[in-house]
């Protein structure tokens, strides 16, 4: 979906719902109880050693003047109103205002007068682009539609990002230097209260946002605003993800047959796959059922179809505060005479900090086509146009979620076969399975993982029935699958994998719930130490070992989120399978933006090449 049929569609959903992120003084502990599900909420599958504490955090008193970098609390950010289709010019200067003592987030004109006030909780989204490390948007409940903006340095984009985040009720961010220092018995968690009353207001000289000249004026940080802050990284975030090959027969009549494959309202997000969904007579008649199923304690974040291949993610409604970077994207395969209208259709999206990919895919059928399915996803992978558009999307994301009617079968006759599926001796029949063949010997999605099968075979029943069709004599196989690739300096942990009792088709639909640990967002303004700030250097970049792509002109690109990008070398050597950058080939040094070596170590530098001639 594009951002404006996207923005209406989440203004219309979520009118009635503005009271509940409306906050006033006397709202604390309901709006600390949005930002952290309960167990129950999140599903009998949530891990306890997972689990956030049920007591609301302590409300805390930090004078204003022991705050690190206080003015950031009453900020002004020099910005440009972003316009693609022209350069930019005096008319499109805009000043961005910060006010935690209001509350309120300020849009003033080059001159001062202001243009527009929103309340902080009126704040949808704040959102980071990817492609351009200067760029963001933002998106309130009571705006017509949204603001992008450009700043002068990702410096300064992220300082706007931090206060930004801190400012909104519904976010509980990472800033240790601003919580209590004796919290363990809370989590690590509190509202604080900064007090800038009486003798505790501060007047700091700033450099004047309307002038270039770099005169200094005196601006004045007075009364109490609330932040609430955690000691702990991350937030615990349950996710369901699940995949059916529908065979073009419609969803169970009776709704509830399918609890058993997706539980109602026990996850925060759910991301539905499904293959041969060919019953529709609307368009969007499968999600609008999957909205209707899952109930108006969700929404649809995005939807996307490729022929009858389909995917769709919904979050529950309390965390749609915390996702950002929505997008879709969809890649058909090249050969239909042979496979038939194959492909996967592809969402990606931002939890707080925290990147996602969603892939549903539908491979080339028969046994004997494995090299035809390696084709499938190598052109999946490559193809598909996700966030980064310089990288492919197994490597850009902290977590991709990989799932579909793969058609990987099981290489062994039924008669062979049947007894062990009988008996339940699943592992001998997936010793034959050609999926983990292939990935085992490191010709398909490596890095991709896959929680340990302990379900009959998927594939294939005859409709109606739990009795397997006779299929030429061939074994059932595992066709639906669901794997997943994560950076290594995430937290993930599978919870369940396993496939429903629904035979409305001759698959059985397959799910996998897992609980990933999203970051929150760092507070660097704020931290105590300010310094120093780390700086990436390259001595060499060599490939030791590489025999099947020839560069003609080699070209390497650095992209971070911490830094302005991308850092490009160009390589001395040309026509080569084993370039090499040294000296001034090299990119440049990478400065980072923030300091908070937390913050750094949940992070990736992506390093990319390329071939200049192509």
């Amino acid at each position: 979906q594009d951002d404006e049929d996207l923005e209406a569609e989440l203004e219309a959903a979520l009118e009635e719902q503005e009271a509940e992120w409306e906050e006033d003084d006397d709202e604390d502990e309901e709006e600390e109880d949005m930002a952290e599900p309960d167990d129950e909420e999140r599903g009998s599958d949530f891990d306890e050693d997972d689990e956030e504490p049920e007591k609301p955090p302590e409300p805390w008193m930090l004078p204003l003047p022991e705050v690190t970098n206080n003015i950031y609390l009453k900020s002004y950010f020099p910005v440009l109103k972003w316009n693609p289709n022209k350069a930019f010019g005096p008319a499109d200067r805009r000043i961005w205002v910060v006010d935690h003592f209001a509350k309120s987030f300020y849009c003033l004109d080059a001159k001062g007068k202001t243009r527009r006030q929103h309340d902080a909780n009126k704040l949808l989204q704040l959102e980071r682009n990817v492609m351009d490390p200067r760029r963001a948007r933002l998106m309130f409940f009571d705006a017509a539609k949204s603001y992008e903006i450009v700043f002068p340095s990702n410096d300064e984009r992220e300082r706007f990002y931090e206060t930004g985040s801190s400012i909104r009720p519904a976010i509980r961010v990472y800033a240790p230097s601003l919580t209590k220092p004796d919290t363990a018995v809370d989590g690590g968690s509190t509202t604080t209260t900064i007090d800038g009353t009486k003798e505790n207001a501060v007047v700091q000289k700033v450099p004047n946002p309307f002038k270039k000249t770099g005169e200094l004026l005196d601006r004045e940080l007075q009364g109490r605003c609330k932040i609430n802050s955690s000691k702990v990284q991350d937030e615990p975030v349950s996710v369901w993800c699940g995949t059916f090959n529908m065979c073009g027969s419609p969803p169970p009549r009776d709704s509830s047959s399918l609890e058993s494959w997706m539980p109602k309202g026990k996850y925060d997000l759910y991301a539905v796959g499904t293959q041969e969904c060919s019953y529709q007579k609307e368009e969007g008649e499968w999600f609008g059922f999957v909205q209707e199923y899952l109930g108006k304690d969700y929404l649809t974040l995005a939807s996307m179809q490729l022929w009858d291949i389909t995917v769709v993610v919904l979050c529950r409604k309390k965390c749609l505060l915390k996702i950002t970077n929505v997008e879709g994207s969809t890649k058909a395969t090249l050969h239909k005479e042979k496979c038939g209208m194959k492909g996967a259709a592809g969402i990606c999206l931002r939890f707080h900090n925290t990147s996602m990919a969603f892939i549903s895919c539908h491979l080339a059928a028969r046994l004997e086509r494995t090299k035809m399915r390696k084709i499938n996803v190598e052109e999946i992978v490559n193809q598909i146009q996700l966030a980064n558009k310089d990288c492919d999307l197994s490597s850009q994301f902290h977590h991709v979620f990989w799932m579909g009617d793969m058609n990987y079968r099981v290489e062994m006759e039924n008669a062979e076969a049947a007894p062990l599926i009988d008996s339940k001796k699943y592992a001998e029949l997936l010793s034959q399975d050609q999926l983990l063949n292939e990935i085992d010997e490191g010709n398909i999605l490596y890095g991709f993982k896959e929680a340990p099968i302990t379900f009959p075979p998927t594939y294939r029943y005859k409709k109606g029935s739990s009795d397997y069709m006779n299929d030429r004599g061939r074994s059932p196989s595992y066709t639906d699958r669901i794997l997943v690739k994560s950076m290594s300096n995430t937290t993930i942990k599978c919870t369940g994998y396993g496939a429903a009792d629904v035979h409305t088709s001759e698959h059985m639909p397959v799910y996998a719930t897992y609980v990933v640990r999203c970051v929150r967002p760092h507070m660097n303004c704020f931290h105590r130490d300010q310094e120093p700030r780390p700086q990436f250097e390259f001595s060499e970049i060599v490939f030791e070992d590489q025999n099947h792509l020839m560069f003609r002109k080699p070209m390497v690109m650095i992209y971070s989120p911490f830094s302005e990008h991308p850092h490009k070398g160009k390589s001395s050597k040309t026509s080569t399978m084993k370039p090499s950058f040294t000296g001034e080939s090299l990119p440049g040094p990478i400065k980072c933006s923030v300091q908070m070596t937390e913050y750094l170590e949940r992070h990736a530098l992506i390093i990319i090449f390329r071939d200049l001639a192509e």
